[in-house]
C-alpha cells in the first residue's frame, strides 16, 4: 500500500493472535478529516501483516490484516465507535474484506483512508472477481462491463455482513425499479411463498442479461419491497439482508434496496419508498419519470392473463405507478417481451373523483347564526370527521365523537352539556339507524334546540378507500441500502 507522507507512526504495539508481523499505530495528519488519504505503509507481496489504527481521540482500534497475496485487507472494529466501509456502517467483532479502492473510516464518516496496494496480484485490478464468503461463492463481470460509462469500485465483504457494506451504486436520473418477489426471483420450491432464507431463484434466464443492459445504459437499478414478515418478527433484518446479498451477486449490477416491512406510508401501493428514494436517496438528482419505469407481478391480472395462469394476488404494484404516474410493466412483459395480459383495477379510482358543490342543494348554508344541534351521518371513512373540523369547528361548533368519548351515552351527556352552556355542537358518529340518530334528536328537543341531519354522499368503494389510507397513515417501517 502506498503511504500519506505525513502519516505519523505513534506507537509499536505486540503482536495480535498468532500473526507474528510488524504492528503499528499510526495517525494520519494529512488534510481534512472528510479528505480521503492514504493508509498504512507498504504491504510486502509475501507476507501478511497486521496493523491496528488508533484515532486520535479514540481508545477503540480497528484491526487490519493485510493478504497481499489475494490483494485484500481485512478489516474488523474492535471497539464500540463505529467505523465504516465506504460510507457505511461495519459490524462490531465482525470480519469485513476490502480491496483496492475502498475507502475506510475509522470514525464512521471521518478519518477517511484509501486502500491502495502498490503492486497488486497477478489479475491486476481490473480483476471484477467478488468474494462473498469464504466458501469462495463469487460474482464475475465481462471484462467490457467494467469502467466503460463509469468507474466501479467493489467492496467485497463477508457473507455475515450487513449488507450495508456493499457499494457501487450510482445515483442517477434514470430509473430502473423492480419488486423482488416474484418479478427478480421466485421459490426454488415452487411454493408461494419461500420456506426459508435459501429458497429462491432467479426468476427468469433473461433477468441478469437485461438489468446489465440497462446498468450499462445508465438506469440506477432499485428493487422496492414489500416485506411484511421482517415486522412481524418471523425473519430478522439481517437473514434478509444476507439472502439479498446473494441475490444481487447472481444479478452481477449494483442495486439500491428500500425494504418495507409492515403497514405504513411506504408499504406499496402507497409510494413511501419511492418517495424516500427520490427525495433523499438519490443525491439531489431529480429523477426522470419519463424514463423510469417500474416492474412488479402484483398487477391486477385476471385467471387466465395466460393460458392456465392464476390471477393475481393483489394489484399493488400497478396501483403504485400509478399513483406516482410511472410506466409499469409486469415481469414477463419487461423480461420476456409478452404482450400485456387483461388486469382488473379497484372499482374505486381517486383520480376519478367528480368534483360537486360541498352540499346539496349548492345554496344551502353549512352554519347557523343561531344555536343548532348537527347529527353527521355516513360510513367510516365518509369525511366526516374531516367535514366536522374543517367546516364547523371553526365556526364555534362543540365536537362530539364516540371514538374520543367511547358510548353514545356519554356522547349525549356531552352534548347536552354543551347546549346547555349556548354552544351549538356537531355529533360526529356514523348514526347509521334511525335509533341512534333519535337519542340525539330528543336531547337537542329537550334543550330547544333546531336540529340538522347531514348525510355524506360518499360511496361505500370511497369510504373503504379513504380507511385503507387512514390505516397505512399509522405506522412506518422501512430500512434501505445499496448493494453490489
Amino acid at each position: 500500500m502506498s503511504a500519506c507522507k505525513q502519516a505519523i507512526p505513534i506507537e509499536r504495539l505486540p503482536y495480535v493472535g498468532e500473526d507474528r508481523a510488524n504492528i503499528f499505530g499510526l495517525r494520519m495528519s494529512c488534510g481534512q478529516h472528510n479528505e480521503p488519504s492514504s493508509l498504512l505503509s507498504q504491504f510486502s507481496r509475501l507476507k501478511r501483516y497486521l496493523f491496528i489504527h488508533v484515532a486520535p481521540h479514540l481508545s477503540s482500534r480497528v484491526c487490519l490484516t493485510a493478504n497481499s497475496t489475494l490483494g485484500e485487507v481485512k478489516v474488523k472494529q474492535l471497539g464500540p465507535n463505529r467505523s465504516g466501509i465506504n460510507g457505511l456502517a461495519l459490524i462490531r467483532n465482525e470480519s469485513h474484506v476490502v480491496k483496492h479502492g475502498d475507502t475506510l473510516e475509522i470514525l464512521l464518516g471521518e478519518y477517511f483512508h484509501k486502500v491502495e496496494f502498490e503492486q497488486l496480484p497477478s489479475q491486476g485490478i481490473g480483476d471484477t472477481s467478488i468474494n462473498l464468503d469464504e466458501g469462495g461463492i463469487r460474482r464475475r463481470l465481462d471484462d467490457t462491463e467494467v469502467g466503460n460509462k463509469r468507474k466501479r469500485e467493489h467492496s467485497p465483504t463477508d457473507e455475515t455482513v450487513s449488507a450495508n457494506l456493499l457499494g457501487g451504486v450510482f445515483d442517477l436520473l434514470k430509473i430502473a425499479a423492480y419488486d423482488l418477489d416474484g418479478t427478480i426471483i421466485m421459490t426454488q420450491s415452487g411454493r408461494v411463498f419461500p420456506k426459508d432464507v435459501h429458497d429462491w431463484k432467479i426468476a427468469f434466464s433473461e433477468v441478469p442479461g437485461k438489468l446489465k443492459q440497462l446498468w450499462k445504459d445508465n438506469y440506477k437499478i432499485v428493487i422496492l419491497t414489500n416485506q411484511a414478515g421482517i415486522g412481524r418478527g418471523s425473519m430478522k433484518p439481517q437473514d434478509f439482508k444476507g439472502k439479498l446479498m446473494k441475490i444481487i451477486a447472481k444479478l452481477g449490477v449494483p442495486v439500491q434496496a428500500f425494504v418495507s416491512t409492515g403497514n405504513g406510508t411506504y408499504r406499496k401501493p402507497v409510494p413511501g419508498m419511492w418517495n424516500s428514494l427520490s427525495d433523499k436517496k438519490n443525491d439531489g438528482i431529480t429523477i426522470d419519470m419519463s424514463q423510469s419505469f417500474y416492474c412488479g407481478d402484483a398487477a391486477g391480472r385476471v385467471v387466465n392473463w395466460a393460458p392456465k395462469k392464476k390471477k393475481d394476488f393483489s394489484c399493488s404494484d400497478r396501483l403504485m405507478a400509478l399513483n406516482l404516474n410511472l410506466k409499469f410493466y409486469t415481469p414477463e412483459e419487461h423480461f420476456l417481451g409478452h404482450r400485456p395480459g387483461e388486469f382488473k383495477l379497484p372499482d374505486f379510482n381517486p383520480s376519478q373523483i367528480p368534483k360537486t358543490s360541498l352540499c346539496e342543494p349548492k345554496d344551502a348554508s353549512v352554519t347557523s347564526n343561531e344555536q343548532e344541534a348537527v347529527v353527521l351521518v355516513g360510513y367510516p371513512g365518509s369525511g366526516k370527521s374531516f367535514f366536522a373540523r374543517t367546516q364547523l369547528v371553526p365556526s364555534g361548533y362543540s365536537h362530539i365523537n364516540r371514538d374520543t368519548l367511547g358510548s353514545w351515552q356519554r356522547c349525549v351527556a356531552a352534548m347536552v352539556a354543551a347546549l346547555d352552556r349556548g354552544k351549538s355542537v356537531v355529533v360526529d358518529n356514523t348514526n347509521p339507524d334511525k335509533e341512534s340518530r333519535q337519542r340525539f334528536i330528543e336531547a337537542a328537543h329537550k334543550c330547544k334546540v333546531p336540529c340538522r341531519c347531514f348525510v355524506l354522499c360518499t360511496s361505500l368503494e370511497h369510504a373503504k378507500h379513504n380507511n385503507k389510507v387512514l390505516e397505512e397513515c399509522f405506522t412506518i417501517s422501512i430500512f434501505h441500502f445499496s448493494m453490489f
